[in-house]
């Protein structure tokens, strides 16, 4: 038997140490790969492929054809074709003005996302997967922090994409998207450019471009130390949630009730699903049970989850916290009552209520 090339199990090692310190997939699970043709999911695939086997995770590839450039029809054939060529089931779903419009409110970079995201994970369980795997890297790690630090964004913004976030996996974000290239190039793989993400329209785009490239020529490392950044926000992030989740406990006006009592956890997407567009949140929850209202994932539905009541919070008790604790404290309450999670400025005018 030929042994794999150098390159495809670097890129494979890198995503099963991510993997087993997720503790995720477990034997039978199903894994649906996100493709889009370019290096970095291809590699994924293969990665994952050459992990499976052996874990006895069962693999399925989903493809979005978003329908905004020439071209993209294609790149969803060939990522189809590819699919079937590895003997793996695959679904290409094609949106429509109507998927992206429903998201206009999260500028076109953020509806485009949104809308992948709502044709994948009704894909993934329709192929029977319990989990979601995206190819994102290293490189766009790095890219978030520094979205994240432009935005103004605080600590948990700092900490970047998880490797598991509910449902949805990124076996890669320790691999650099230079590897995820010679990877594919060592299986004697071509992978499609997307040119959209060559021009310099979207502000990741230019921090890809050119912001990143500076650090690097400043700094070289920078790269990996911005990913070390999000790794100690994240574990920061981890370590306060048991602290967030008792002081919610103490500030809810007439205890705990419903579904708000339970641990805090800042990585699980908040509800409904499309309070997550920075991410791509997922449409589902559970393992693979929907939502029973599509509407109730639309801005205008303010609808909570079924399964959680409004929180209260004690204005009093809130005023005495600290402010840093506070802010957390009063994300945690609207990601738990499954309402949009406030941002840091909505979240201070929420602070600066009167506690009378």
């Amino acid at each position: 038997m030929t042994r794999a090339p150098a390159e495809l199990r670097l890129v494979a090692d890198r995503a099963a140490k991510a993997l087993a310190a997720a503790g995720v997939p477990t034997a039978g699970d199903g894994v649906a790969v996100a493709v889009s043709g370019g290096a970095d999911s291809l590699a994924l695939l293969h990665a994952l492929r050459a992990l499976a086997g052996p874990r006895g995770w069962r693999l399925a590839v989903v493809t979005v054809d978003h329908g905004l450039r020439p071209g993209s029809a294609a790149d969803a054939a060939f990522v189809a074709d590819h699919a079937k060529a590895l003997g793996l089931p695959a679904q290409v779903r094609t949106l429509g003005p109507a998927d992206l419009d429903q998201h206009r409110q999260a500028g076109p970079e953020g509806a485009a996302r949104a809308a992948r995201y709502g044709a994948l994970w009704p894909a993934a369980d329709e192929l029977g997967c319990r989990w979601l795997a995206t190819g994102h890297t290293l490189d766009d790690q790095a890219e978030t922090v520094l979205l994240q630090l432009l935005r103004g964004a605080g600590p948990d913004g700092l900490a970047g994409m998880a490797v598991r976030g509910g449902r949805l996996l990124r076996p890669l974000l320790g691999a650099r998207r230079a590897e995820t290239r010679a990877c594919c190039a060592a299986i004697g793989l071509e992978w499609r450019e997307d040119p959209t993400n060559a021009g310099d329209g979207p502000l990741r785009n230019r921090v890809r471009q050119r912001l990143l490239p500076l650090l690097e020529e400043l700094r070289p490392g920078a790269t990996r130390a911005l990913a070390r950044t999000a790794a100690l926000a994240a574990d920061e992030r981890d370590w306060l949630d048991q602290l967030v989740a008792e002081t919610l406990a103490a500030t809810l006006a007439g205890g705990v009730t419903g579904a708000v009592a339970g641990a805090v956890d800042s990585q699980a997407p908040p509800h409904p699903p499309w309070a997550t567009l920075p991410d791509g949140a997922p449409t589902t929850r559970g393992a693979g049970a929907a939502w029973p209202d599509a509407d109730a994932a639309r801005p205008d539905a303010q609808a909570a989850r079924p399964d959680a009541e409004a929180a209260r919070l004690d204005a009093q008790a809130l005023a005495a916290l600290p402010v840093a604790l506070a802010r957390r404290v009063v994300r945690a309450a609207a990601r738990q009552a499954g309402r949009p999670v406030p941002d840091a400025a909505a979240t201070d005018r929420i602070l600066g209520l009167p506690a009378d």
